[in-house]
């Protein structure tokens, strides 16, 4: 293994974050990015993912969030934009959708 990949950057969670704030290759933190979660499609599902997500990004306002149906109606997508701080924001957020017991599909 290469001395550079030996030394590259990461996070408690293993994460490379050799690429944080650069611009060229990655995200340059803070910055806006929108978090989808994909599920039932029910009003009480968009209710949790912007519950869950408002816990970490205390900004987000009810308005901000979009829904979009599958052609079949049976699921949807849930778009929260939010200010992510670091890579390690995004994780914990991301951890946490993928957690909840309805959430299928996470973007």
């Amino acid at each position: 293994m290469s001395e550079e990949k030996q030394n590259t950057p990461k996070n408690p969670e293993g994460v490379d974050t050799s690429l944080d704030n650069d611009e060229k290759h990655g995200l340059n933190f803070p910055c806006d990015y929108p978090v989808k979660a994909m599920g039932p499609n029910t009003t009480e599902f968009a209710d949790e993912m912007y519950a869950l997500v408002k816990k970490h990004c205390p900004e987000l306002k009810r308005e901000d969030l979009t829904t979009r149906a599958s052609g079949s109606a049976t699921y949807q997508s849930v778009t929260l934009p939010v200010r992510a701080e670091s890579r390690d924001h995004l994780i914990t957020i991301y951890q946490d959708l993928k957690n909840h017991k309805d959430v299928k599909w996470t973007l």
